[in-house]
């Protein structure tokens, strides 16, 4: 495929660590930028060059492969634990720890909690996300799953059952603001059972 008309959008926030770059034709790079909500004046744009990359690889040097110090490692020397199959108590060793048991969160309750807030919620301080406010809900929603609840994740469809009309964000556009939370590493995405979950960063949520 012709390089011609392609364009790089590159965008990085050195406070929270995230770089990103989009390459390829004008059209597609710029409908990217627009879905995860890094359009208009945000980040660089510059058109990218024709290369042969065939060439390019043919004239790098090969890479060589750098030495560890020290002696090779030696699997015989890590101490072995050997337990029995089913025995190990999950549930007992969180409790040792002094972590939350698990429970699963009541929609209904939660709603109601949100409902009764004693003081309105403040959006948060950092604007990146294009939303602050949105996030403020999800970041409250997220800290009750995981410190009232003990759970490290919600789904996606219990996040739109709580939030969607709070932040005006249903369906795709839900998912999308979510995904822009993961890619500025406030989110994990958790993909597997019947939807996708999204768990916060332990720092993100003591954010202000």
């Amino acid at each position: 495929m012709s390089d011609e008309g392609n364009i790089r959008f590159s965008f990085r926030s050195n406070d929270h660590d995230v770089e990103i770059v989009i390459q390829g034709p004008a059209s597609w790079v710029e409908l990217y930028r627009e879905r995860i909500g890094l359009d208009g004046d945000i980040g660089y744009t510059h058109p990218v060059s024709r290369i042969n990359l065939s060439s390019r690889e043919e004239s790098e040097p090969e890479r060589q492969v750098p030495v560890l110090p020290g002696p090779p490692p030696d699997p015989s020397r890590l101490p072995s634990v050997v337990r029995t199959i089913g025995e190990l108590d999950v549930d007992a060793g969180m409790e040792r720890l002094g972590t939350p048991s698990r429970t699963e969160p009541d929609l209904a309750e939660i709603s109601l909690f949100l409902d009764e807030l004693d003081e309105p919620l403040e959006p948060l301080s950092d604007n990146i996300s294009g939303d602050p406010m949105a996030e403020a809900w999800i970041q409250l929603v997220l800290t009750l799953v995981v410190r009232e609840h003990g759970h490290t994740s919600l789904p996606i469809g219990s996040i739109e059952a709580l939030l969607g009309e709070r932040i005006n964000r249903t369906g795709i556009d839900l998912k999308i603001f979510l995904d822009r939370l993961w890619l500025l590493g406030r989110l994990e995405r958790i993909h597997g059972g019947l939807e996708t979950q999204y768990a916060p960063n332990p720092s993100w949520l003591e954010a202000r």
